[in-house]
Order: C-alpha cells, then structure tokens, then sequence
C-alpha cells in the first residue's frame, strides 16, 4: 500500500506548485485592497488587504498539509482508545495496524489533494472576481467546484464507512 501512496504525495507536491505560483502571480497583479467574500449573487461583501489574502491562502496551505499528511500520523502515534473509528479493536490489531495506518495515509493524502485543488480553485475564482469591473464572482463555477468537491467527500466518506463499519467475517 504505500507504493499507492507516491501518486497523491506527488500530486500534492505539483498543486503545491501551482498554488505557490498562482499566489505568486496574484500578489503582483491585485490591488492593494481585494473582495474576499462574496453574497449570493456574487457582488463582493468583504474586503482584505492583499497581505491579508496572501498570509490566508499560506494558512489554507497548512490546513491541507495537515489534513493530508498531519492527521494520518497524529491517528497513528495516539492511542487507539482516542481513534474514532467503528470497530478499531478488530482495525487496530497488532496485524492489521500498519495496513490500517497505510490506508489512512493513502487516502488523507488523496483527500489534502481534493482540498488544495479545491482552494486552488476558489482562488483562482477570487483573483477572477477581483478582475471584473464590477468586481463579480462566478457563482456557477463556484457552485460547480463546491457540489464537485462535496461529491468527492461523499464517496471518500462512504468508503471509509464501508471499509471499517464492519469487521470482515474470516
């Protein structure tokens, strides 16, 4: 399994690539004062300083970096009585642990690779919106990014479920 793991761990690695140079790009070309926050029908209804855009999307990095490679090694260094998982006495048996953590960092890395393409996204949607005169954000684009992501979180949840909400009859 953890051959299965260079996939996302690269992938990861080229989106933050991207994200370093779309952030770079954007911190020479926005105005000094940028929207951030958008109303339903995409008018802009909050406002930072270009700094301020730049440290969040540094923090949201970090928030990726955790959820995609943090948490999979927090889960495994805790005791297992802290774990919320379903059945994780049977999952975090001397013989199954390891291929239990290997599961896990596997699919957190594929999972901090949906966020950060997430947040690559809604940024490049913001840096968009910041454009337009008017100032104006896709709403469409954003609404299509947003149920895509959730799909994705959906079928991540459910074979989590399905994985470990039972213990295999062997």
């Amino acid at each position: 399994m953890k051959s299965d793991r260079r996939l996302p761990h690269a992938l990861f690695v080229v989106l933050v690539l991207v994200g370093f140079l779309q952030t770079r790009h954007t911190a020479m070309t926005l105005p000094p004062v940028v929207a951030v926050h958008f109303v339903k029908g995409g008018a802009p209804n909050g406002w930072q300083t270009q700094s301020q855009m730049l440290m969040l999307a540094l923090v949201l990095l970090g928030v990726c970096v955790l959820v995609g490679f943090g948490i999979p090694r927090i889960i495994a260094a805790i005791p297992v009585a802290l774990v919320n998982l379903p059945n994780k006495t049977y999952w975090f048996a001397p013989e199954r642990r390891e291929q239990t953590i290997d599961f896990f960092k596997t699919w957190f890395a594929w999972f901090g690779c949906a966020l950060l393409a997430f947040m690559i996204f809604v940024n490049h949607l913001v840096y968009e919106a910041n454009q337009r005169q008017p100032k104006h954000l896709d709403t469409g684009a954003f609404l299509v990014a947003t149920f895509t992501f959730l799909v994705f979180v959906a079928i991540y949840s459910m074979r989590i479920i399905l994985r470990f909400g039972r213990e295999p009859q062997e």
